[in-house]
């Protein structure tokens, strides 16, 4: 689902979309020396609600809501995320296509035609996409215990994953043209709904990989790209704290009322880059440990026809099963010290820290060749860890939507959901 340049989109036509999926990079640093101390100011406590349960649902609010999709009934899929524990939902308000003031227009999306895609759409769509996003939210309302928090993944016409998508009402050439299509929208959602459940705005999700030429805008402008070097230069640096809060400090000004961020990976680098942001949204994953992308080939194996295809998934699955069998302490112990990193972090920036997407491996999906055990298993160590580390808000996995298997097993969910509530 990553977007770049033209030019890469140019490429992707002849490489494997995998190509063009933000891996993340394996970062280390020294331990931060500004540690949480006892009795410290616990900023949760003061929000509203005081603990995020949360499930990533993209796009597919919009576009799976056509007759047999997964979102055709809202009611329904509604009272299951309640039924199942979770208090909020993170959208995709698709700013680059839908203008609240004009929602009977309809958008036209082709059949993306990758059998094997975990998210997005995964049929032809054609529908007044606006006026599903108002009578989503309108039904979202009525449940008093849900609230939502609203990104963008900037999908463009020229991206390497999907095809034949409506044109833009606008291209943004760099961050701040981004906010500046966020503002009128927010206008509108403000008239129209009001932002009583809305916790917070990711103007751009997993900064830079999906912000449209933003990774060779980068490299341009700082002579390397952003996983050429171990740790951020004063240059890149300097470039991605421009490229971020200067966005966000407009869209303070115009809204005041609400908190705005841009979602991360789990990069230690970032810690590093004096971003001003009203709460983290920081996204864990493994193929961040090198010694479990080497042991399941998860690079390798991907780069063969991601979403086409399923002749790799009977390896993937052995090799991640064996992976979790050797060396699943291992894992664990690294992964929960990038968490209490990233959450010493974010007391020191004063901005609580979240996970909506996370855990294990960032692609899988429904299939009999792929075991999910080791997986959800994965998903209590990250609640636990989640806990532990003061998180404001955490997710199960990337998958807590209505179209996986996972998602029929309403005690798994509730169990642990309610485990962090509790918290």
């Amino acid at each position: 689902m990553a977007l770049s340049s033209a030019a890469r989109a140019t490429d992707a036509a002849k490489d494997a979309p995998a190509a063009q999926f933000p891996a993340q990079v394996a970062t280390d640093r020294g331990p931060s020396t500004e540690r949480r101390t006892v009795g410290a100011y616990d900023m949760r406590e003061d929000l509203k609600p005081r603990r995020l349960t949360m499930a990533m649902w993209d796009t597919i609010h919009l576009l799976r809501h056509g007759p047999g999709g997964s979102m055709a009934d809202y009611d329904r899929v509604l009272d299951e995320t309640v039924e199942r524990g979770y208090n909020t939902v993170r959208l995709d308000a698709m700013p680059q296509w839908i203008d609240l003031r004009k929602p009977q227009r309809v958008l036209e999306f082709a059949d993306p035609k990758l059998p094997y895609m975990p998210w997005g759409w995964n049929t032809a769509v054609k529908g007044p996409v606006g006026q599903w996003e108002i009578d989503f939210i309108e039904k979202l309302h009525r449940r008093p215990s849900l609230h939502y928090t609203l990104s963008a993944w900037w999908f463009m016409p020229d991206g390497p994953t999907f095809h034949g998508v409506p044109p833009v009402l606008r291209r943004p050439a760099n961050m701040m043209e981004g906010a500046e299509m966020w503002a009128p929208q927010l206008a509108e959602w403000k008239r129209r709904f009001g932002f009583d459940r809305l916790l917070y705005i990711d103007i751009a999700n997993e900064t830079p990989h999906f912000f449209p030429d933003l990774l060779d805008r980068m490299k341009k402008a700082t002579g390397a790209g952003y996983e050429d070097l171990p740790k951020f230069s004063p240059a890149q640096i300097a470039f991605l704290a421009d490229e971020i809060n200067k966005p966000l400090a407009f869209l303070r000004r115009e809204f005041p009322e609400l908190r705005f961020t841009t979602s991360i990976h789990d990069d230690l680098r970032w810690l590093d880059v004096p971003l001003e942001l009203d709460c983290v949204d920081a996204h864990f994953f493994a193929d961040a440990d090198p010694r479990w992308t080497e042991r399941t080939r998860f690079n390798d194996l991907i780069k063969d026809g991601l979403f086409k295809t399923d002749k790799w998934f009977a390896e993937l699955s052995d090799r991640a099963v064996k992976t979790a069998a050797a060396i699943a302490p291992m894992l664990h112990a690294r992964q929960r010290f990038k968490m209490e990193e990233f959450a010493n972090w974010s007391t020191r920036r004063g901005a609580p820290l979240t996970c909506t997407e996370g855990w294990a491996s960032w692609y899988y999906t429904d299939h009999p060749k792929l075991d999910w055990g080791w997986l959800l298993e994965w998903a209590k160590w990250s609640c636990d860890d989640a806990i532990a580390c003061g998180f404001w808000g955490w997710t199960t996995h990337n998958y807590a939507q209505p179209h996986f298997e996972n998602w029929k097993d309403v005690k798994w969910h509730r169990t642990l959901n309610e485990r962090f509530l509790g918290s």
